[in-house]
C-alpha cells in the first residue's frame, strides 16, 4: 500500500494536501502550525513562494528543504540547511506584535530582521551563533519599565532568543528559537514588502508580517505584527 501512494506521488497522481489534509504545512517548522487556525496566510502563497508543483514538493521535502523555496529558476542552486535567506526585498527592521503575545511570564517585544550586511557578515563567519541576524525579544511581566539616554522605554528584564533556524523567502517567513527561560518559539507568516518603512518613514498602519505561532506548544493564529525601521 506504502509504495502504490509513493508512486501515485511521484507520477501527480495525488496530492500531499490529499494526503495529509489541506492544513498540513511543509516549512522548516517540522510539524504544522495551528492546522485549525480561521485564518492559514501561508497557505495561500502558491503562485508566490509556496510551490506549486506537487512533484517538486515531494522531492523539496525528502532533500530536506524549506518545501516553499524547493523549486527554483532553472540553473539555480536551490537553498538548503537551517538558514535560508532568498528575500530580494531589503525587510531589516523590527516587528511589532499589534496585540500582546505572552508565553509563562514572557511577553513578546519584537521580531528583528538584520540588514543585508548583516546576513553577508553571518555567511562569511561559517553560520556563527552569535552573529545570526534573525532574533526574537521578549520582555519578563514584572519588568520595570527604564528609559535610555536617548529618551526611548526598554524593560529592566528582557531576553533576546537568535534564531536556531530561518527562512525569510519575498513573502515568506519562519522563525524557530529555543531559549532556557522563554522556553521554544515558532512563528511563521506573509512578509508585505508594501507595508516596509523606511528610516524617516511612519508605520503604514496595515501590518507588514501576518500569521501565526506555536508558543511552548500553545498554537496561536490571526496574528500581525507592524514593521518598524528602527535606530
Amino acid at each position: 500500500m506504502i509504495r502504490i501512494i509513493i508512486a501515485a506521488l511521484l507520477a501527480g497522481g495525488l496530492s500531499l494536501a490529499a494526503l495529509y489534509g489541506a492544513h498540513t504545512y511543509l516549512g522548516i517548522g517540522g510539524a504544522a502550525p495551528a492546522g485549525d487556525l480561521a485564518v492559514d496566510p501561508v497557505a495561500d502563497l502558491a503562485d508566490e513562494d509556496v510551490v506549486a508543483d506537487q512533484g517538486d514538493d515531494l522531492a523539496g521535502e525528502q532533500a530536506g528543504m524549506p518545501a516553499d523555496e524547493a523549486a527554483t529558476p532553472e540553473g539555480a542552486s536551490a537553498p538548503s540547511g537551517n538558514f535560508v535567506h532568498t528575500a530580494q526585498t531589503d525587510y531589516h527592521g523590527y516587528y511589532l506584535p499589534t496585540a500582546p503575545l505572552q508565553t509563562g511570564d514572557w511577553m513578546l517585544r519584537h521580531i528583528h530582521i538584520g540588514h543585508a550586511s548583516q546576513f553577508a557578515g553571518f555567511e562569511e563567519s561559517g553560520e556563527n551563533p552569535d552573529l545570526v541576524p534573525v532574533w526574537i525579544e521578549f520582555a519578563h511581566v514584572d519588568a520595570e519599565t527604564l528609559i535610555s539616554e536617548e529618551g526611548f522605554e526598554y524593560p529592566s528584564r528582557s531576553r533576546r532568543v537568535r534564531a536556531s533556524r530561518y527562512h525569510i523567502g519575498e513573502v515568506h517567513f519562519e522563525l524557530a528559537a529555543s531559549d532556557e527561560e522563554v522556553g521554544e518559539v515558532y512563528v511563521y507568516g506573509r512578509l508585505d514588502a508594501d507595508q516596509i518603512q523606511g528610516p524617516v518613514e511612519g508605520s503604514t498602519g496595515v501590518p507588514a508580517l501576518t500569521g501565526g505561532a506555536e508558543l511552548n506548544g500553545e498554537r496561536l493564529g490571526n496574528l500581525s505584527f507592524d514593521h518598524w525601521y528602527g535606530h
